[in-house]
C-alpha cells in the first residue's frame, strides 16, 4: 500500500475514533443531567400508583416556583381522571379530581384568549403560595419569555410576568 494511503487512514482512523470519543461523553453528560429529573418523576409515579386510585399515568409534570412540586395526570381503573402533586422537600401529596379543577387544555384556552400569538407554549401543574396551580410558560417571537400562574380549581390568573 501507498504510504500516503497509509498516513490518510491513519488520520481517518483517528479522526473517527476522537468523534466516538466525544460522542459517548456528550451521552454521558445528558444521561446524568437528566437523571435525577426522572428519578422525581419515578418516585411521584410510585406514591401515587401505591397510595392513590391512579392506575395509569398519562402525564408528568415538574414545576419550581416557591416550592419543588413534581406532578401527574393519571385516570383510575373506572376510567375517572385525577392529578396528583407530590411536594418531596415536605413530603406532601394531595390529590384532585379532574372534574373539580382545570384541565390543561382549558387552561391553554384561557392563556390564548387572554395572551393570544404566542409561541412554544408549555403548561406544567404544580403548587404556588398553598394552591395548586397551572403555570403556562412561552417564548415571545422577540426572544423573550413569560410565564402565568393559574388556579388550578378556578382558573383565575394569579400572576403574570412577560418580556423575560
Amino acid at each position: 500500500m501507498n504510504k500516503y494511503v497509509k498516513k490518510g487512514l491513519k488520520i481517518t482512523g483517528i479522526v473517527v475514533g476522537v468523534i466516538a470519543v466525544i460522542y459517548l461523553c456528550l451521552c454521558f453528560v445528558f444521561y446524568f443531567a437528566t437523571k435525577p429529573a426522572s428519578d422525581k418523576a419515578k418516585q411521584t409515579n410510585e406514591i401515587a400508583l401505591e397510595k392513590t386510585p391512579i392506575t395509569t399515568i398519562t402525564k408528568n409534570y415538574h414545576l419550581s416556583r416557591s416550592v419543588e412540586s413534581n406532578s401527574l395526570a393519571g385516570t383510575s381503573k373506572k376510567g375517572k381522571k385525577y392529578y396528583f402533586i407530590y411536594l418531596p422537600k415536605s413530603k406532601k401529596a394531595y390529590l384532585y379530581q379532574a372534574n373539580k379543577g382545570k384541565s390543561e387544555e382549558q387552561i391553554l384556552k384561557i392563556f390564548n384568549s387572554a395572551h393570544p400569538g404566542h409561541d412554544n407554549l408549555k403548561c406544567q401543574l404544580g403548587w404556588y403560595k398553598g394552591m395548586p396551580v397551572w403555570e403556562v410558560t412561552y417564548h415571545k417571537k422577540n426572544g423573550n419569555y413569560g410565564y402565568v400562574l393559574y388556579n388550578f380549581k378556578s382558573g383565575k390568573e394569579l400572576a403574570y410576568a412577560d418580556n423575560l
